[in-house]
């Protein structure tokens, strides 16, 4: 979503000048180590200004920084502290501020808010404009790889466990394949229906016992032939 959203700025400002008002908007272009002058003016000037605030939107929602009349300045992020110098008027209900050392990050827009009354009861008017600025930075950010060290932590556990497993399978089947048996020759199934296998050109007993059968049984059956002729 931030992604989206910077995109756009930077479409807007690729084809809008420098500085453009509008619509209580002003659009502002710097580059990257650069600088900017605002101003911020009541849109309705009551009594008792007692505070003044600076305040971002759009890209990130915070406030950058709050002045308390008669106090120093409270700069919300201490890396801005030196970036960012402020100049009161309250007795005419306006602020100015110079942000210097403009980096890519400080793209947004920004609003006033001026405090009157009396706390807890206390008014908040805006300033009558906001400022678009976009900083043109072409910059590489160096990473906070700090975020990622547990999401490392569980790939590199998962590829040693993965590595395990292969090496644990591949011990079991290398031990398991020369225990193998090997394969039987197929018997032709005529072979095996008459009980016949095939040799080297020589017969086996069981085939010579049918040959010695078959002689027997000749005999008998001339024998039977025989005696038939006797008894006619």
């Amino acid at each position: 979503m931030l992604g989206l959203k910077y995109a756009h700025v930077t479409l807007l400002f690729l084809i809008t000048p420098s500085v453009t008002a509008h619509g209580g908007i002003v659009y502002i272009h710097r580059v990257r180590n650069s600088s900017i002058d605002i101003s911020c003016v009541s849109a309705n000037k009551e009594e008792n200004l007692f505070a003044f605030s600076l305040k971002r939107r759009l890209l990130q929602t915070s406030q950058v920084m709050y002045l308390s009349k008669g106090n120093t300045p409270f700069i919300n992020k201490s890396e801005d502290k030196n970036r960012i110098t402020v100049r009161d008027e309250f007795f005419n209900h306006t602020v100015h501020l110079t942000i210097s050392n403009l980096q890519g990050q400080d793209t947004d827009v920004y609003h006033c808010e001026f405090h009157y009354g009396d706390l807890p009861y206390d008014k908040n008017i805006p300033g009558k404009i906001e400022f678009f600025i976009y900083v043109e930075d072409f910059s590489r950010e160096p990473c906070n790889c700090s975020s990622y060290l547990p999401l490392l932590y569980v790939i590199s556990g998962a590829a040693c466990l993965l590595g395990v497993l292969v090496f644990t399978l591949a011990t079991a089947y290398c031990c398991k394949w020369p225990n193998r048996r090997k394969p039987q020759p197929v018997v032709p199934v005529y072979e095996e229906m008459t009980g016949v296998r095939p040799t080297k050109g020589k017969a086996t007993s069981r085939q010579t016992d049918i040959a010695k059968l078959e002689e027997a049984n000749s005999s008998v059956a001339t024998l039977l032939s025989n005696e038939n002729h006797y008894v006619n």
